[in-house]
């Protein structure tokens, strides 16, 4: 079974801001979220720590449970020898806090009881009493949370006999997505702490089964379900942003499983695709498209038509107000006097031919591959104007299937106080040059000028994929995108 552990890999100090020597840095023994060079550096940042580190401490707490609860686990299956059984294999001796006889109550009248109880809540869900519904189906569980609690402080085995294999294999598959379900709605109204609780609970779940089954049929059902667990909790750390950085140390866990798609714990995009795709973060102008150079000689005329478009501010709208389908929750990384935006192409874009005639055909001339995936609705064309004393948090782009250009047509002179950060470097962008990198890659960027940035930003399809016939891309794009509804779909609609 693999070894679970946190993300160590930290660049640069939290309190003097200097990259690591040699040696690892050393991080916070409650919150694992701040890296220092040694104690004296731990120290003089204390003051400003201590309260954002309470903060990550009680955040961090479920994934320390279920590191702890993993570890118990793998070393009671190696005592037993489990790692080889297979499905119906006699005497199998698991680990679990989930079936009868093991602590706090969980008998097999509790599990017909919740069963029955859960079959009620369904029908008042398919009414449309959906809070009348959500309470009961977090009663169903109750019992189940009480047992986690027992199991995180105890040695308990459970023993089964082949005959009673398949009959837990159903039974787990089923609590894991009952809890994952339940989360999905805690997730939507708020209730972070229970949500994320219940998440590591499907995990721990479909972790046991998925390691100490390797036969079983429903392999490929007990992956999904985790996957979507750990993305689910991925995200929720991502969303609060004081807990956003805790988004790497999930990443690490959920890539110790291979039970995703993820290879970097900086690299966590929404929708991974499951193609191989190489992952390099910065891409330096030697190794440039060709096509770049065109845009390059070029600056000075795209330049003019965004100042054109800007002598009349309202044809620019907010990053995320709701103009365009993709990047509607834009805004909640945004900090500071704003980040604009006016889309050439895609969703939101204007369909008006003359608002900058010499960008629009040299994109169409010279890359009509990412007009087609802006219009398809892949990524979108726009210029972007970042504000002055403005700050985009570190966050991922929603997909690895495409990479994101920037040709710098406005940028301040203090290059050490606007720059961009991708995964652990940081960059500046020059005037009429293409910066380009992959944006599902943690990335960050701050403008600390009293100067306005802008960029024409251009989404691409990923290198390897570029020179794939165009209906084969357009077929990924679309299992993405049927990805994405199907994922919705299951936040809505609970399991039997």
């Amino acid at each position: 079974m693999a070894e679970l552990t946190f993300f160590t890999d930290w660049k640069y100090c939290s309190a003097c801001g200097l990259p690591a020597s040699q040696t690892k840095l050393l991080t916070c023994a409650g919150c694992s979220c701040a890296a220092y060079h040694n104690s004296s550096c731990q120290r003089s940042h204390w003051t400003i720590h201590k309260l954002e580190c309470k903060e990550l401490t009680s955040a961090m707490l479920p994934l320390k449970q279920l590191v702890r609860w993993h570890t118990t686990h793998k070393k009671s299956t190696n005592v037993a020898g489990d790692e080889k059984t297979s499905v119906g294999a006699s005497g199998s001796r698991v680990r679990c806090w989930w079936e009868p006889n093991v602590g706090n109550g969980i008998t097999e009248d509790t599990l017909i009881a919740s069963n029955s109880m859960w079959g009620n809540s369904l029908r008042r869900w398919r009414s449309t009493d959906y809070l009348g519904a959500l309470e009961g189906f977090k009663k169903t569980l109750e019992p189940f949370n009480r047992a986690w609690s027992y199991m995180n402080e105890s040695n308990d085995l459970i023993q089964m006999s082949g005959n009673d294999v398949d009959a837990f294999l159903h039974r787990s598959l089923v609590l894991a997505n009952r809890l994952l379900f339940c989360a999905f709605c805690e997730m939507d109204r708020g209730q972070v702490e229970s949500g994320r609780q219940k998440l590591v609970q499907s995990i721990s779940i479909t972790m046991a089964l998925f390691f100490t089954f390797p036969m079983m049929s429903s392999r490929d059902s007990i992956r999904s379900i985790m996957d979507d667990a750990w993305m689910e909790l991925m995200l929720s750390m991502e969303e609060v942003p004081q807990h956003r950085i805790a988004a790497r140390h999930v990443a690490a866990l959920a890539i110790a499983t291979k039970s995703c798609m993820w290879s970097d714990p900086c690299q966590r995009p929404g929708y991974m695709a499951r193609n191989g795709l190489s992952g390099i973060p910065y891409t330096p102008p030697e190794n440039h498209p060709t096509w770049c150079r065109v845009f390059e000689n070029n600056w000075f005329r795209i330049l003019n038509e965004y100042i054109r478009l800007n002598s009349t501010p309202s044809n620019f709208s907010n990053v995320g107000c709701g103009k365009r389908g993709s990047g509607h929750d834009d805004h909640l990384v945004v900090s500071g006097r704003g980040w604009k935006e006016y889309v050439l192409f895609g969703t939101g874009s204007e369909d008006n031919d003359s608002d900058a005639p010499f960008t629009k055909q040299l994109l169409q001339s010279t890359i009509p591959d990412a007009v087609a995936l802006a219009e398809d609705g892949g990524g979108e064309i726009i210029f972007s104007c970042l504000s002055p004393r403005t700050h985009i948090k570190p966050h991922c782009g929603p997909t690895n299937l495409r990479w994101t250009a920037h040709l710098g047509l406005v940028i301040p002179n203090s290059a050490s106080d606007c720059r961009i950060r991708v995964r652990d470097d940081w960059y500046s962008w020059q005037v009429g040059k293409i910066f380009l990198f992959d944006d599902s890659y943690e990335h960050e960027v701050r403008n600390d000028t009293d100067d306005a940035r802008v960029v024409l930003l251009i989404r691409l399809w990923h290198p390897q994929l570029a020179n794939m016939a165009s209906f084969q891309r357009e077929s990924i794009l679309s299992e993405a995108m049927a990805w994405k509804e199907e994922e919705v779909r299951k936040r809505y609609h609970p399991p039997n």
